[in-house]
């Protein structure tokens, strides 16, 4: 009878343990594909490039993925640069392949994960405020948002009304409706408020009557959740500070100079009353704020700070990573300009036409960059691969930045953190003028990285050349 009993009691104990342990599985077929990354979300929320797991095929090209989760989670696949979006979902499969120049969905829900993945969605840059420049009233720019997101929301009814998704996907993909036009709402209000002095008692209470309906304390954190936070306790904030001439631009830019912003915004991150929500959006800053590698110090204070409020947190070690690249970084710039290093001291140089003119009888590779353009910098990573490629074709370096010549300590430190050996020249704004009007890849703006190539003769060759991390097709072009 004991024997019996003891079974029971396994079997019972194995059961519960088998419903506890829910999976979702992602497996994808994939030719000519080295490798894929899955971004993570780290405690429910996704942050931008600290979690990848990254992936390699088995001998049938088949890339798998199993991660054990309670509840559904918004991922990202990159895929050769090209990023599919998906919800994880427990005790969830989804198959995806490449045919037909379009990725294919299997499994059960995929007409939800397609349909994720059709949402056209744009970042609230210049060109999509002017969209909203009529809408002056909360009614009007409830109309707008709802003409759009009144689009989707049908589609997604379409799905459920057809039984092709279950409850669970369709409240997931509901809240990445209502969470992003609740964010799209919170931009072009925050945008309206911050052009103009006056107080607008419509607009504020479309604001807040926007974050009580979707509060940032929702169990599913969507893709645009950190977008939202920032938008409600740092944008908001800001903007109302300016109304009460309590700070105004010209403050702003003084902190920026002199490293004091960021501790600024930390500060007013400390308001919120969920420490939980606060946690949250404090790593989110760090992590976006370290990315940039503009390498502030006193980001090494405030993540000094976050650990000290948050000792056990799960963004710790992922942050400490970039920290510890600042640390480095003022210990390289402390060192002499390396030899390697040679610059155009002219300053009065006015078109790319002139420098040229003064540095033909070398082949070139032309790097435009700047000390605040993030892929500029990512570039840069590539350097070592790319040397031995240009030393090999007889190629030398030129390095052209489109910093302003208050920055040049900056330039200079940046030479030296990033050891880019070559020739560098430091343009002035003539020189930036005429180069967008001439030599950008988008003329009469300048959109970089952009890299050039130069014969010995001073001709350009090529204006839109590939970039470092593009080797296998700047080796064909040389060659």
């Amino acid at each position: 009878m004991k024997i019996i009993i003891y079974f029971l009691t396994f079997f019972l104990l194995t059961s519960c343990s088998k419903e506890n342990d829910k999976y979702s599985e992602i497996n994808l077929k994939m030719e000519n594909v080295e490798f894929i990354e899955i971004q993570n979300p780290i405690d429910d929320v996704y942050m931008w490039g600290i979690k990848k797991d990254t992936i390699y095929p088995n001998d049938k090209n088949e890339f798998s993925f199993r991660k054990k989760i309670s509840r559904p989670q918004h991922i990202n696949i990159n895929i050769n640069g090209e990023i599919i979006y998906s919800i994880l979902q427990p005790n969830n499969k989804l198959s995806i392949s490449y045919k037909d120049s379009s990725f294919v969905f299997e499994g059960k829900n995929k007409a939800g994960i397609k349909l994720l993945n059709n949402f056209k969605r744009t970042y609230y840059s210049f060109s999509e405020a002017k969209k909203y420049k009529k809408d002056s009233t909360s009614n009007q720019i409830k109309k707008s948002i709802n003409n759009q997101k009144d689009k989707e929301i049908q589609q997604l009814n379409n799905l459920i009304n057809d039984n092709v998704i279950n409850k669970e996907l369709a409240e997931v993909l509901k809240d990445e409706i209502d969470y992003y036009y609740s964010n799209r709402t919170l931009e072009i209000i925050n945008d309206k408020l911050s052009n103009t002095t006056q107080n607008n008692e419509d607009l504020n209470n479309l604001f807040f009557v926007t974050i009580k309906k979707h509060p940032l304390d929702n169990l599913y954190k969507s893709s645009s959740w950190n977008e939202y936070a920032n938008s409600i306790h740092i944008r908001k904030p800001i903007t109302d500070l300016k109304k009460q001439n309590i700070i105004n631009q010209d403050s702003l830019q003084n902190w920026w100079k002199n490293d004091k912003l960021h501790e600024f915004k930390y500060d007013l991150i400390d308001n919120v009353k969920n420490k939980f929500i606060k946690e949250k959006i404090s790593a989110n800053y760090l992590n976006y704020s370290l990315k940039q590698n503009n390498f502030e110090r006193s980001l090494i204070d405030l993540f000094k700070k976050f650990k000290e409020s948050y000792p056990n947190s799960k963004y710790t070690k992922y942050l400490k990573s970039d920290v510890i690249k600042i640390e480095d970084y003022y210990e390289k710039i402390s060192r002499e300009m390396p030899n390697t290093v040679k610059f155009v001291e002219e300053n009065n140089i006015s078109s790319l036409d002139e420098l040229l003119n003064i540095i033909k009888g070398d082949k070139y590779y032309v790097d435009v960059w700047a000390t605040w353009c993030g892929p500029c910098k990512e570039q840069f990573k590539h350097n070592n691969k790319l040397n031995k490629l240009l030393k090999s074709k007889g190629y030398k370096k030129l390095y052209i930045s489109l910093d302003k010549s208050e920055n040049t300590t900056k330039w200079k430190k940046d030479i030296k953190y990033y050891e880019l050996d070559g020739v560098h020249f430091l343009a002035n704004q003539d020189f930036f003028v005429h180069f967008a009007n001439n030599y950008s890849s988008y003329k009469g703006s300048v959109s970089i990285p952009q890299y050039l190539i130069i014969n010995e003769k001073g001709n350009i060759l090529k204006n839109n050349a590939p970039r470092p991390s593009q080797l296998k097709e700047l080796s064909e072009f040389l060659n």
